[in-house]
């Protein structure tokens, strides 16, 4: 097949979105497909880019389209890029805020129309919209109900004929749309990388045992570190044991202040890496076998950071601020990730929990194919 991507931005490194669709792009190249990549809102370029980026030794054609740009103009040129390319398939990777930055985009729908003409579509719903749980703010809710009548309208104007999402919750909220989608898991954006192997313990480490968390990515706000941080350091001093806090990665700075403070005031230990390439990510997750998530447990199956913890089989704890869908019954949550409550540090530590499934680019590009030509 021919396919060509679209999405808001295809920055490497700035866009978990565009980084997505580039590694999901090339893997399909090496599967015998051909696949190029168009960003139409792009907020970090200030003119056209026509070229090829790189995902794990795969050449992948692109064209950026500056966020600046009218969107006629971007539209001209989008029009033109996939007119040359001729594909079977224009695959849509959907982030309500990636096309405009109160996530309003009134007229994405017939704009991006005009491109699909003749084309058969699929879209990947990697978001859906705000205020979608009982504990947000009547202000979101009434915003959430904005973007879900124009995601219902978007996809009213585009008729796609494969729609997919990647978690169970946005199944269940798009069926009760009236939009029928498929369940495509996601895969982690750090690849596994097999001849790293995981670092032994010195004999030091092991004569004082160490337990090291490590928190990767976004750490969302309202999420409540003191009783955990407070359970830790009581655990420690226990069972004699120096626990060490690592932060991973682009975290948002005042909540990463915060986790720092808070921790060392209970006599804690805290690693800050800040951002780092992929390969070095890789090599620090081969040491971890703890990791923390700070997503709320149903919009895990979303997280990049959780894809990539499980991806190299971390034991997980979840410490999110209160989030429970609205109007969703019999929802099913994870089970492979503890929900923190207080007492329960110790049970994450000691206890089994079923084992996490992980799934490699490679399974996913083949299942996304096998939907489209099925179709």
């Amino acid at each position: 097949m021919k396919i060509v991507f679209l999405c808001s931005s295809l920055e490497p490194g700035r866009d978990g979105v565009g980084d997505y669709t580039r590694r999901l792009a090339a893997e399909l190249i090496r599967q015998g497909h051909f696949s190029a990549a168009l960003s139409l809102n792009d907020k970090f370029t200030s003119d056209k880019i026509n070229g090829t980026q790189q995902s794990e030794g795969i050449d992948l054609p692109v064209m950026r389209l500056p966020e600046l740009w009218p969107m006629k103009i971007k539209l001209a040129h989008a029009k033109k890029y996939i007119n040359d390319f001729n594909p079977d398939w224009l695959s849509l990777q959907f982030v309500i805020f990636g096309f405009h930055n109160k996530g309003l985009p009134f007229r994405l729908g017939s704009q991006l129309a005009l491109l699909c003409q003749g084309r058969r579509l699929q879209i990947m719903f990697h978001e859906l919209w705000v205020g979608m749980a009982i504990e947000t703010s009547q202000k979101l809710k009434w915003w959430g109900r904005i973007q879900r009548f124009l995601i219902k309208s978007m996809v009213y104007n585009l008729n796609p004929s494969v729609v997919h999402t990647q978690a169970t919750l946005y199944n269940l909220q798009l069926a009760k749309l009236g939009i029928q989608s498929k369940y495509l898991p996601l895969f982690t954006n750090i690849p596994l990388l097999h001849n790293v192997i995981p670092r032994p313990l010195t004999n030091s480490e092991e004569g004082n045992r160490i337990i090291k968390l490590i928190v990767f990515g976004s750490i969302y706000k309202g999420v409540s570190i003191d009783m955990f941080a407070k359970e830790v350091s009581l655990y420690g001093k226990k069972t004699n044991t120096r626990i060490i806090l690592t932060l991973l990665g682009r975290c948002d700075k005042k909540e990463q202040d915060n986790w720092i403070e808070t921790w060392q005031s209970y006599g804690l230990d805290v690693e800050l890496l800040g951002e780092q390439s992929a390969g070095s990510v890789a090599e620090i997750f081969s040491v971890f076998k703890f990791g923390i998530a700070t997503t709320p447990l149903a919009m895990t199956e979303k997280s990049g950071s959780v894809a990539a913890m499980r991806a190299y089989g971390m034991k997980m704890i979840c410490i999110s601020h209160p989030w429970r869908p609205r109007g969703i019954k019999d929802f099913k949550l994870p089970d492979d990730i503890l929900e923190y409550t207080e007492g329960s540090f110790e049970t994450f530590v000691n206890n089994k929990v079923s084992n996490s499934v992980a799934y490699s680019v490679s399974e996913i590009a083949k299942e996304f194919g096998n939907d489209l030509m099925l179709t």
